[in-house]
């Protein structure tokens, strides 16, 4: 009977000298704290901080908490974002106290607020030392805090926007890279056989001409760069090896992915400034002002039947005090999925203007539609309270408890005689949220094609998927045809060119024939002709090993490839274009307003310095392995 001892006391201090009010009220006047008096408790509240009297500060701070649950705001980010500053400032001032409490008004003023987290697991770990605790509850916020930027709609959309981009522009460069490094390896191959395709007998500068003509077609035509990258994919998938033809797969196979991407990410971009999201955001969980309620009657006129603008709009109203605006809005809002939501939130109205039965009445229509929604068993124990049905009202508590207890328990907690605390809205699911981000229209996809032509002209991106599908089956065709072509190769230990087609006895398997009678134990072999021979293998060996070990030092990876390690070096080359770029949009391709200047540190900078020297010494430390390891096995006699 704990609970329900709690809930009558609050029922009695909400009722008052009678059982209901006469007149609706409005927010402030239940109870409330007007704006003007929260304003100067706000700057009360910073002025006696910075004279180091934090029992008097956290006072005035008290108000502006309790103004911001008057108002039915969850998420104030403005206040959360200023106490975090402070409580930086509070620690460098070495009032420890005050700083760990700042951190505290702060989740409570955002509670959904990922930066808050961060915050309280730096300040925990610049505390690690104390105790083990703090090092482990360091990192369990630190986890919340990224969960948190993610789950929150409100962080996560322009974090999703980022990180698409982020991976797509990766995802674009490895395949440059890898395309690249096909062309520098294999074009050798690529110009001997269009020289035997021609079948005429022209010099060596047409001929580098003529395929430099083919190769680079896609520019001259003006199809866009993965046109040309995919061309040499595709030319030099004849000659590579069987790691080389693996990453070719995985690549042109991700690339089926790459137009719904392209989608996503327009659809996230536009949601940003359109879709009405923002707006309904701010209205369900954040703090509202009459700039925003003016934007959403503009959004309403516009469109009359939209129901997620209908809930916010009312929400908005609801709070604001002016109950018979809102109960249009939900009345009207109850002939539109989702019915639940409307029916639930007009039962606030009802019970905030007195009518009791009929609030009633729609908490229970609307837990007869979801059934799963603690809110609305809550709320009707508070309006069974209100008859002073006690055992009605604590079999409603106990079910809503039952269902997310957390919850409860802290809405227990702040209620007060006020309306907008003395029950739970209930607010637009997450999941209704993403439906309205990825839901098309003209101006995502207006985005998403002019980000598609960038990359591919030609291919329209309503058939994006059957494009790369096509190209997927025609490097199998190419697969096919190429196994009636000889095998051109370059003799591993100097390097010469060994055609089939041009002088069958020049050489057999993986080395020329001067090679092999050079490193073959032979006391007939002319003495001068073997040292000019491992002469010109050890000018070849050196340039072939210290190419690709110096295009490494500038690009890590690139070396690997370049020696035909495609599976390891395209890992390196992937890590490296997801740096680079990180580091080049440091803050973000879409800027996060949510952010504080202090998540952008020095110490940032430096952790992610610190990575990179890690990543580039492995990769340079596995270069100079494979540079000795190859080396070593050239000069062994056979």
């Amino acid at each position: 009977m704990g609970l329900l001892g709690v809930l009558v006391l609050l029922g009695a201090l909400a009722l008052g000298p009678s059982f209901g009010w006469a007149q609706p009220a409005s927010p402030e006047t239940q109870g409330g704290i007007p704006k003007e008096e929260m304003e100067k408790a706000w700057f009360a509240h910073r002025e006696i901080l910075e004279k180091g009297d934090w029992e008097r500060s956290r006072a005035e701070l008290e108000k502006v908490y309790q103004w911001k649950l008057d108002q039915g705001i969850r998420n104030h980010y403005s206040y959360a974002l200023a106490l975090i500053r402070e409580s930086e400032r509070a620690a460098k001032r070495e009032i420890g106290v005050a700083a760990s409490e700042l951190l505290l008004y702060a989740e409570r003023m955002a509670p959904d607020f990922s930066e808050v987290k961060r915050a309280r697991a730096a300040w925990l770990g610049s505390h690690a030392f104390d105790s083990f605790g703090n090092a482990a509850q360091s990192v369990w916020s630190w986890f919340q805090g990224f969960f948190l930027s993610f789950a929150n709609p409100d962080e996560a959309i322009p974090r999703l926007a980022n990180l698409t981009f982020w991976l797509l522009l990766s995802f674009f460069l490895t395949f440059a890279a890898f395309s690249f490094s096909c062309f520098l390896r294999h074009y050798s191959f690529f110009n001997h056989h269009l020289r035997h395709l021609v079948g005429l007998r022209i010099s060596p500068v047409p001929m580098m001409f003529l395929s430099f003509l083919l190769l680079l077609s896609p520019l001259f035509l003006d199809l866009g760069w993965m046109w040309l990258f995919a061309l040499w994919t595709l030319a030099f998938w004849t000659y590579g090896r069987w790691t080389d033809r693996v990453v070719t797969l995985v690549l042109v196979g991700l690339l089926l992915l790459l137009p719904a991407g392209v989608r996503f990410h327009a659809s996230l971009v536009h949601s940003l400034t359109g879709k009405g999201v923002p707006e309904i955001l701010r209205a369900n969980y954040g703090a509202w002002d009459e700039e925003l309620y003016q934007k959403l009657l503009s959004m309403n006129r516009e469109k009359p039947e939209d129901a997620d603008v209908l809930m916010a709009l009312g929400l908005v109203e609801k709070r604001m005090g002016k109950y018979a605006a809102a109960e249009q809005r939900f009345s009207l809002g109850a002939r539109l999925p989702p019915k639940g939501l409307a029916l639930h939130n007009l039962g606030n109205v009802f019970l905030a203007t007195n009518r009791l039965e009929m609030a009633m009445e729609a908490y229970q229509e609307a837990a007869r539609l979801d059934p799963s929604r603690p809110e609305t068993y809550y709320n009707l124990g508070q309006a069974n309270l209100l008859k002073l049905r006690m055992k009605e009202a604590e079999a409603e508590f106990q079910r809503a408890k039952g269902l997310e207890p957390a919850k409860i328990s802290y809405h227990t907690g702040i209620a007060s005689k006020n309306p907008n605390r003395l029950v739970m809205d209930r607010t637009l699911d997450p999941g209704r949220v993403w439906e309205r981000v990825l839901v098309p229209s003209a101006e995502s996809d207006r985005i998403a094609r002019s980000f598609w032509e960038l990359l591919w002209k030609g291919i329209p991106l309503d058939h994006g998927e059957m494009g790369m599908a096509a190209l997927l089956g025609l490097l199998g065709l190419v697969h096919l045809g190429s196994r009636r072509i000889p095998v051109i190769r370059h003799c591993e230990r100097c390097g010469t060119l060994i055609c089939p087609l041009c002088n069958p006895l020049r050489g057999a398997g993986i080395q020329c024939l001067p090679c092999q009678n050079a490193f073959t134990a032979n006391p007939a072999a002319d003495l001068e002709v073997v040292r000019k021979k491992r002469g010109e293998v050890a000018r070849y060996q050196t340039r072939v090993h210290l190419l690709p070990q110096r295009i490494s030092w500038i690009l890590p990876g690139m070396g690997h490839l370049m020696r035909g390690r495609s599976l390891e070096g395209i890992v390196y080359l992937f890590v490296l274009t997801l740096m680079a770029t990180r580091f080049v949009w440091w803050e973000g391709w879409v800027p996060l307003p949510l952010s504080p200047a202090a998540s952008r540190s020095v110490s940032g900078l430096v952790m992610a310095g610190l990575l990179f020297l890690l990543f580039y010494g492995f990769v340079q430390y596995r270069m100079e392995c494979i540079r000795l390891q190859e080396v070593k096995s050239h000069f062994q006699r056979t």
